[in-house]
């Protein structure tokens, strides 16, 4: 698998199954049972909503003849057909926290990577995928070299955003002050933090919000994956710390930034080596293409 119109049929794959598990999951909405803890890693866990999300996608996959390997949080790797080089890294359910606190903000999440070479594929790797909200709007997906899409329209990143508005993530005092500088160097501005990266960084990379920038370090592959490649394919700012490790040895993915405009990519490279961290573009994964 390796050209456009595999990528294609790939994405359409995806939206399927990602839609059919927004269903399932926005029928047990509020269901006290679909709450209950089942799964522990580290500082996160696992509902029941998330692990049957997840058994569900696997089944969609392979229902739909694939073969292949599934990455998720709850089941780690699980083989689907006779396996191969083709991966999807899953989140079922991105914004569990929202979903679990009866916030309708959050989504269903599922990249295809693929390495030609027969290795274990890096986040540089994905060649298509699916974002479905799970409480209305049109499911985000993309396939490489064949565009971005929003439902059954083709879409690109606005020249502007259309209000001065920042996603951000940060947890320790020395974050905060970073982030204060860049307030400080770009202006006044909305700040928010929704709860749902997949969604977040999809608006930052359609130009429908100044940025996306998490600082805390905790992203995971399954979180990103998806939207880290629907930004690339529409020519975002994509930094990611590390984009190009192999997908099975990464627990956290580092701190992500996420633009559609030259200026604000600027500020923030600016930022962050302020503080003495890497510079963005040294993890960059795609280069901003003017249209």
């Amino acid at each position: 698998m390796g050209c456009c119109g595999e990528f294609e049929w790939l994405r359409r794959v995806l939206v399927r199954v990602a839609g059919e598990v927004a269903g399932f999951l926005r029928d047990r909405f509020g269901v006290e049972e679909y709450l209950v803890v089942e799964t522990l890693h580290g500082e996160d866990y696992g509902m029941k909503a998330d692990v049957e999300a997840e058994d569900l996608i696997v089944e969609l996959l392979k229902s739909e003849g694939l073969d292949g390997w599934v990455i998720g949080e709850e089941r780690g790797v699980v083989r689907i057909g006779r396996g191969g080089n083709l991966y999807f890294v899953v989140d079922p359910l991105d914004g569990s926290k929202n979903y679990a606190a009866g916030i309708p903000w959050c989504a269903v999440s599922i990249a295809a990577l693929v390495n030609g070479e027969g290795g274990v594929p890096s986040l540089g790797d994905v060649v298509a995928g699916a974002i479905a909200p799970i409480f209305g709007g049109p499911v985000l997906s993309f396939a490489r070299g064949f565009g971005v899409f929003e439902g059954g329209a083709r879409v690109q990143a606005r020249r502007e955003p259309p209000a001065k508005m920042l996603l951000t993530y940060v947890e320790s005092p020395e974050q905060a002050r970073l982030l204060r500088t860049y307030l400080e160097m770009s202006g006044r501005k909305s700040v928010r933090s929704l709860g749902s990266a997949s969604l977040e960084i999809a608006w930052a990379a359609l130009g429908r919000v100044e940025a996306f920038i998490d600082l805390r370090g905790k992203l995971r592959p399954v979180d990103v994956a998806a939207a880290v490649g629907l930004a690339v394919e529409l020519g975002a700012y994509v930094a990611v710390t590390r984009a190009f490790e192999p997908i099975t040895e990464v627990r956290r993915v580092g701190y992500v930034a996420v633009t559609a405009f030259d200026h604000v990519w600027n500020l923030i490279r600016k930022t962050m080596t302020s503080y003495g961290l890497e510079d963005p573009a040294e993890h960059l994964l795609t280069v901003y293409r003017k249209s």
